[in-house]
């Protein structure tokens, strides 16, 4: 499926997580103040707070879009930010209650990294309430 996202330079980082997150429940993008090198993480010290406009980021006074497909790789989806508005960002994958970092495994598709947050939350919830049930025996 193909995706689009306007970005307007008075939004804020978080207006374009909410939007990415609403497609992607179980991935998250974060902003950087530069890039990461391939199969490494960024440093949290270099994450722009959720608060900072993308007019303060991209420079722009205009409304951008930025396009993919579900079918992107990870690495492709990232350097696509970084080539047409050299935004520096991360994906992260939801893993119970923690989020981690997508470098190890950044030649996975936005699809498959969502599907296999989904099945993890699933697989997680069933162990759950299995634990519930053999506790209340």
């Amino acid at each position: 499926m193909k995706h689009q996202l306007t970005i307007q330079p008075d939004d804020t980082v978080e207006v374009f997580q909410k939007k990415f997150n609403r497609i992607y429940p179980y991935l998250k993008v974060e902003f950087f103040k530069k890039p990461h090198r391939k199969g490494q993480g960024s440093s949290k010290r270099d994450m722009y707070p959720s608060t900072v406009l993308f007019r303060e980021l991209i420079g722009s006074k205009d409304k951008n879009i930025f396009g993919w497909d579900d079918n992107m790789v990870i690495e492709e989806f990232e350097q696509g930010l970084q080539s047409k508005f050299g935004l520096s960002v991360q994906v992260f994958r939801k893993s119970g209650n923690v989020w981690l970092v997508t470098s190890a495994t950044d030649n996975w598709t936005l699809k498959q990294q969502n599907e296999e947050g989904e099945s993890l939350e699933l697989h997680l919830k069933s162990e759950s309430e299995n634990r519930a049930i053999r506790d209340s025996d």
